[in-house]
């Protein structure tokens, strides 16, 4: 759950189990995302997310340790939607395993690097569909 508020987030839902924990000193995170091969479930990827309200920062640091612990690439991703809260664009950097200038693209382009993590890790999956 996003910091600052604690009992609301971008849609105005509280977590019950992150006031919890704030309430009870109980430090932890919420891993944004965590994407899974399609067909093994093995992790690809680590991320960090948020809309974009033109902020230029996020705490990322125990989703880079994890990444680097796992030895997957992790992400910090703000991303815009339009009034339907579709995606219309997004600023990534990469964090691990090297850290990259963050990158305006569009939601196929990020789409397309996705697809890249999936097909790298296709090469050694242990479920791989073969066509």
């Amino acid at each position: 759950m996003a910091r600052g508020t604690v009992h609301g987030n971008y849609f105005n839902t509280g977590d019950p189990y992150s006031e919890w924990c704030r309430e009870n000193n109980v430090y932890m995170i919420d891993v944004d995302a965590c994407g899974i091969c399609k067909n093994c479930k093995d992790p690809l990827y680590l991320a960090e997310t948020c809309l974009d309200r033109g902020q230029t920062w996020k705490a990322t640091t125990t989703t880079e340790a994890l990444a680097r612990l796992a030895g997957l690439p992790s992400f910090l991703v703000f991303y815009k939607v339009d009034k339907n809260r579709i995606v219309e664009s997004l600023r990534v950097t990469q964090l691990t395993p090297t850290r990259s200038q963050e990158t305006l693209v569009l939601p196929e382009g990020w789409f397309q690097i996705l697809e890249f993590l999936q097909d790298q890790h296709n090469i050694n999956c242990s479920k791989k569909v073969t066509q």
